[in-house]
């Protein structure tokens, strides 16, 4: 009977153990997350890695004792399975559609799936798996952020100008523009006056051009009267 429960107890301790190591998974990814000011921080990660495990456990050996019996017929997968069905919940909770279609969010979802993974792998006691995957993930978000040049995309600006119909304003915003390839989308023309229009539009812009170059070049524009990043 000592032996027995001596055994039991060392079993439950490897799958606390489990669970702590894929706690620990989920806060290095979560860690990084929280630096960049993410919706899905440490804690959020922590939660959904330990939530991850705890459901690989159940599902391969909380049926140990049910499974026995004849004629019971189950399929203990479902459990594992439903985790996967799960992650659409958080995840459409993290993406986010603002101005003009712009789409945020992706990454950190993305990064919920894989940290869910991360949770069942060790859960079910793969944990070179679990941890190599983790090294991966952190290493990726560190190394591949969209500061970096190979990842940097366009940026994207809604403008306002102030043309003038007699004086060919017009003709020199698209001159000036198009000298910095920056091009022009999903134009409005407000009339403010007999030879007073009011343009705008969107703009995007070459993704080499850092911030401050962005705003020099169109705050050194007189016709500019707003300008607002997206």
């Amino acid at each position: 009977m000592n032996i027995t429960l001596n055994a039991y107890m060392d079993t439950q301790l490897l799958y606390f153990a489990r669970i702590g190591l894929a706690c620990l998974c989920g806060a290095a990814i979560g860690i990084e997350r929280q630096q960049r000011t993410k919706v899905a921080g440490i804690k959020t990660h922590m939660m959904i890695s330990l939530a991850a495990a705890l459901m690989m456990l159940i599902s391969k050996y909380g049926f140990v004792d049910v499974m026995s019996i004849e004629g019971l017929s189950c399929d203990v997968s479902r459990v594992a399975a439903g985790i996967i069905t799960g992650v659409g919940i958080l995840g459409g909770g993290l993406i986010f559609t603002g101005k003009q279609g712009s789409v945020s969010g992706i990454t950190t979802a993305a990064g919920i799936w894989v940290t869910i993974g991360i949770g069942m792998a060790i859960g079910s006691g793969m944990y070179p798996l679990g941890i190599g995957t983790t090294v991966i993930v952190v290493l990726s978000q560190l190394l591949l952020h969209r500061n970096m040049w190979i990842c940097k995309q366009p940026s994207r600006a809604q403008v306002e100008f102030r043309v003038e119909n007699d004086k060919g304003i017009y003709e020199k915003l698209v001159q000036e523009l198009e000298l910095n390839k920056i091009t022009m989308h999903q134009f409005r023309w407000v009339r403010k006056g007999k030879n007073l229009m009011q343009l705008r539009c969107q703009v995007v812009i070459p993704a080499h051009f850092t911030r401050d170059e962005i705003v020099n070049i169109f705050t050194n524009m007189a016709e500019l009267e707003t300008f607002e990043l997206i």
